[in-house]
């Protein structure tokens, strides 16, 4: 009898230890479960809803030609507004002429600001404050050209920084007088014209008004602006798309008008979403001034579940828009902007209201409310999020949403840098995490 109850106490002691290790690895596994909360600051983030398409770029363009022969030289920067008969080129004989005409022209620049300011020493309004800010706003100026590509305009804000500091030191009294100046520069202007005289370049003037371009690529007159409306999804393929040859006496073009266009191959839903978007932009990867602004000018489709060719009309001009011809680019259909929250972190709650109808009657209405788990102090709290725009993995939600978008009353709305969870198991309303 002594070794049978010596067995048994034996066999409850081992199931209590056994029930011991299972109850601790019990509570560490729960314990782990309730710990691993890891979060993650709301922040503010902006995203577009656009639509990645083949944009085929249509203008209306007239070739200027010359049969001269020599050294040209551009007095127009790409992308540059000309008028009806203006000159825009002039070829040399050689470049040596082109070289030295170019600093003659600088010198002369000079000496013009020079004989204006002389002109100006007894009545000068200016202080050396406001001459100050002149500066500065050129030197802005230039900056922004410069980011643009426009030299030409680089250019115009270095002669007027030169002339700000020049009037500076005349009303500063740190000069009276440029004539020893202006007559340094016009010698050097006479020694130039010695050797130019004899080689003065020929004028090429524009045929029309428009923007200047110093080349052309084959499209010219491929599809212009009248064709527009008649343009099949099928007229921009590459057996159609193709350049012409471009005679040698070719030595530029000028855009007409104010508007270009671009062409777009795109599905029957995103002609319908581009129709009906508002502020619509494109995104050109080779223009400086990335996203720009375009309005609808015609969408082309046989039915409204067939393919279609959206037609968008801009204005913007710069080298590189003066340039481009077929391009990957994207159609900015809507930008939003609001709270960034991982779609991995947003749950569902089902809230049961009770209101009263128009008859008086209660009644009792559910409701699904998404949501993120704020920890705030150590506590979770539900709080609602506003959806405005869906990505692959996450959500944007509003950042200040109206009253008419929230669902309940019985839960906040996110906010920027609440703690959202982002990872965690067991999550409800008013937990507390240790």
């Amino acid at each position: 009898m002594d070794k049978d109850k010596t067995l048994i106490i034996k066999k409850v002691a081992i199931a209590v230890m056994t029930l011991l290790i299972l109850a601790y690895i019990v509570s560490v596994i729960i314990k782990a479960n309730f710990a691993q909360i890891k979060t993650q600051s709301a922040s503010i983030m902006t995203v577009s809803d656009s639509v990645e398409v083949t944009g085929y770029f249509i203008r209306d363009e007239k070739l200027i030609t010359s049969d001269a022969d020599g050294y040209i030289t551009y007095r127009t920067d790409d992308g540059g507004r000309i008028s009806k008969n203006e000159a825009v080129a002039d070829i040399y004989s050689n470049e040596n002429a082109a070289a030295d005409k170019k600093i003659i022209d600088k010198l002369q620049s000079q000496v013009d600001a020079l004989e204006q300011l002389d002109g100006l020493t007894e009545n000068i309004s200016a202080t050396p404050e406001s001459l100050d800010k002149n500066i500065n706003a050129y030197l802005s100026q230039i900056n922004y050209s410069v980011s643009n590509g426009n030299m030409a305009e680089a250019d115009n804000g270095v002669e007027n920084i030169l002339y700000n500091i020049n009037e500076r030191q005349i009303l500063t009294g740190k000069a009276e007088k440029f004539d020893e100046r202006i007559d340094q520069l016009k010698k050097q202007i006479d020694e130039l014209k010695k050797n130019y005289s004899n080689s003065k370049g020929k004028q090429v003037k524009s045929p029309v008004s428009g923007y200047f371009v110093s080349c052309a690529d084959g499209f010219e007159g491929i599809y212009n602006t009248k064709d527009l409306e008649g343009i099949t999804p099928d007229d921009l393929s590459d057996k159609k798309w193709k350049p012409k040859d471009v005679d040698s006496n070719v030595i530029g073009k000028t855009i007409q008008g104010v508007y270009w266009y671009i062409a777009c191959k795109v599905s029957a839903e995103d002609a319908l979403r581009i129709k009906t978007a508002y502020n619509l932009r494109v995104d050109i990867p080779t223009v400086n001034n990335r996203k720009i602004d375009v309005d609808v000018y015609s969408v082309n489709q046989e039915s409204k579940t067939s393919d279609a060719v959206v037609i968008l009309r801009g204005n913007y001009m710069n080298p590189e828009m003066s340039y481009v011809r077929k391009e990957n680019i994207s159609i900015v259909i809507n930008t939003y902007e609001g709270i960034y929250v991982p779609k991995s972190s947003v749950h569902e709650k089902q809230v049961t209201e009770t209101f009263t109808d128009e008859n008086g009657k209660e009644k009792t209405e559910t409701k699904t409310v998404q949501g993120v788990y704020v920890l705030i102090g150590n506590e979770l709290q539900f709080k609602q999020i506003i959806e405005q725009y869906t990505g692959d993995d996450f959500v944007i939600s509003k950042s200040s949403p109206e009253k008419e978008d929230i669902v309940t009353d019985e839960y906040g709305v996110l906010k920027v840098y609440d703690d959202v969870v982002v990872e965690g198991a067991n999550l409800y309303d008013g937990r507390i995490v240790d």
